[in-house]
C-alpha cells in the first residue's frame, strides 16, 4: 500500500452526497481528475452556506483556492453514488484547509475513492488582497476543527 500524503485531522464537519454523471465521465470510462476538484467545490459551496457563506460572500471578503492536492485510490463511474465528508483545519489570520474524504456507496459498503486537501484564503476581491478571517466566522471554522459545530 502505498503512502498517503493527505492526514486528513478528524472530526468531520459537514457531509453531503452527489450522483456520478455521465458529464463527469472521460475518455477512460471514468470519473475524469478535473472532476474531483468540482467535486470539493461542490462539498465546500453546501458545508459554507449551512454557516450563512459562500465563496464570493465569505463575511464582507470572498474566498480563493490557493492550493489543491488531489489523492486517487479507486476509480468512479457514471451512476455511482458518492459521500463526501469535510473536514475543516485549524484556522490562521488569513486562511484555513479544507479535507475531503470521498467514498463511494456500494452494496457492500463504502469503499474510499479520494482524499483531496484545498488552502482556502480570505480575499478581497474589490482591492485584490489577501483579508484577516472575521472574527464571527474563525470561531466557526475553530468550532468545526475541534468538533463543537454540529454541521
Amino acid at each position: 500500500m502505498r503512502n498517503r500524503k493527505i492526514t486528513i485531522p478528524s472530526p468531520f464537519c459537514f457531509q453531503t452526497e452527489l450522483k456520478i454523471q455521465v458529464s463527469d465521465i472521460n475518455y477512460g470510462g471514468h470519473v475524469g481528475n478535473e472532476r474531483y476538484l468540482l467535486f470539493a467545490q461542490e462539498t465546500r459551496m453546501r458545508f459554507l452556506e449551512t454557516i450563512g457563506c459562500s465563496e464570493m460572500h465569505f463575511g464582507p471578503f470572498g474566498l480563493a483556492l490557493t492550493e489543491a492536492h488531489v489523492e486517487y485510490f479507486r476509480e468512479l463511474f457514471h451512476g455511482d453514488s458518492i459521500r463526501i465528508s469535510l473536514a475543516i483545519g485549524e484556522p490562521s489570520r488569513a486562511s484555513f484547509d479544507c479535507f475531503y474524504l470521498i467514498k463511494v456507496l456500494k452494496d457492500e459498503g463504502e469503499i474510499e475513492s479520494a482524499t483531496i486537501k484545498t488552502s482556502m484564503v480570505c480575499f478581497d476581491y474589490k482591492e485584490r488582497k489577501v483579508r484577516s478571517i472575521p472574527d464571527d466566522l474563525r470561531k466557526i471554522l475553530s468550532a468545526c476543527a475541534e468538533a463543537k459545530n454540529d454541521g
